[in-house]
């Protein structure tokens, strides 16, 4: 499966990098505590992040903010995904959970305070894009039963045309949603130009060692660039 980016996203993102892990054969039916316990430990750990204020005053997360409002688009109705777990985070109480698989990327959202997501392959009928909306293009919410039209020149993840995210990193299609059946995954971290230069290498680690720690399987990694578009 290929995964491309379109050279105009950096236009609005400049200098971002997109880490990038693909795995296969994922057992992801199985509770797994050792999952659980990383997420906690990010979650409580998340927490520390009261001395900004607020979630959206994080270092990490107000840059989202800026580029969101260059593009037109209010980040206090479509917030990142970060941003809106951060949130919750803060809050208090314990984390949510969904399955292993997701359980584990946002732990890792969380603990280097960016967005990841991730997508089922096997349903992906196309290549996946990270590009413009564009007419003709579809998204079926997570509790809706039919999609809608959307407004063209959103940023967006798609395959055909189907969207899989609305405003890039704030929602999520029902679409290719990662569930306990799922096998093959991709997962995506988003990295804007201008955040500490280590944070990539720390997340490509934490793909890394963690499918290998808690789903016994090695992923293919890569890191997306405006220089390097997409995956071979």
């Amino acid at each position: 499966m290929k995964f491309v980016i379109h050279k105009d996203i950096f236009q609005y993102f400049p200098n971002m990098q997109v880490v990038v892990a693909i795995a296969h054969d994922i057992n992801n039916t199985s509770t797994n505590p050792k999952v659980t316990e990383e997420l906690k430990e990010a979650w409580y750990n998340a927490q520390e992040a009261s001395v900004y204020g607020n979630a959206q005053s994080h270092p990490s997360i107000k840059p989202w903010r800026e580029h969101f409002k260059k593009m037109g688009v209010k980040a206090s109705e479509f917030p990142s995904s970060i941003e809106s777990m951060l949130r919750r985070a803060l809050k208090g109480g314990k984390p949510f959970q969904i399955n292993p698989l997701v359980d584990f990327y946002n732990a890792v959202s969380l603990r280097h305070i960016v967005p990841v997501g991730g997508f089922d392959l096997d349903q992906i009928q196309s290549k996946l894009e990270l590009r413009l909306t564009k007419p003709g293009d579809q998204f079926t919410a997570l509790d809706a039963q039919e999609p809608v039209a959307l407004p063209s020149d959103e940023v967006a993840y798609a395959s055909g045309s189907e969207i899989l995210t609305r405003h890039f990193v704030w929602r999520q299609a029902k679409t290719a949603l990662i569930t306990p059946h799922t096998r093959n995954v991709i997962l995506v971290c988003e990295i804007l130009g201008g955040l500490e230069g280590s944070l990539v290498d720390q997340v490509l680690s934490s793909f890394k060692q963690g499918l290998v720690k808690h789903f016994g399987v090695v992923p293919e990694t890569t890191v997306l660039t405006e220089q390097r578009l997409s995956t071979s």
